[in-house]
């Protein structure tokens, strides 16, 4: 395991969120076409939910409410999560070989997918300013 519990693991998200939403740019890609994705890592518990609408980001840890409609959710393990989130997991194969299961818009999440990568520095960055320099991947 990646991380010890889902707690740590949102602390990490949560600097990379801050990040994000600092980026006015970013936040207008992200939101662009108004989603709400879903990514599960059942591994450590973890629940993280990015609500994308009228031009405004936000997240939700833990389960979202009942009455929130999800367009896509990705549910992997939580070292499959921090490998994607620097970028270094292919998705599509990913998937193929059963390390990530996706319901909903297949569609959507890949038409999202080339809009996310200026995230994967942040997450390193986020990685680093956490304290968890040993799950950032050097090569």
């Amino acid at each position: 395991m990646a991380f010890a519990n889902a707690e740590e693991l949102y602390k990490i998200w949560q600097l990379t969120e801050q990040k994000v939403i600092s980026n006015e740019q970013l936040v207008a890609s992200l939101t662009h076409d108004d989603s709400v994705t879903c990514s599960k890592v059942p591994n450590i518990g973890a629940t993280i939910t990015t609500v994308c609408k009228g031009g405004k980001l936000s997240m939700i840890y833990g389960q979202p409410p009942a009455d929130l409609k999800i367009d896509a959710t990705t549910t992997n393990d939580d070292e499959i999560f921090v490998k994607f989130w620097q970028g270094k997991l292919n998705l599509m194969t990913a998937m193929a070989k059963g390390q990530v299961k996706s319901s909903g818009s297949t569609t959507k999440m890949l038409k999202m997918l080339p809009k996310l990568s200026p995230i994967y520095k942040l997450f390193v960055e986020s990685l680093m300013e956490g304290g968890r320099k040993d799950l950032v991947i050097t090569k």
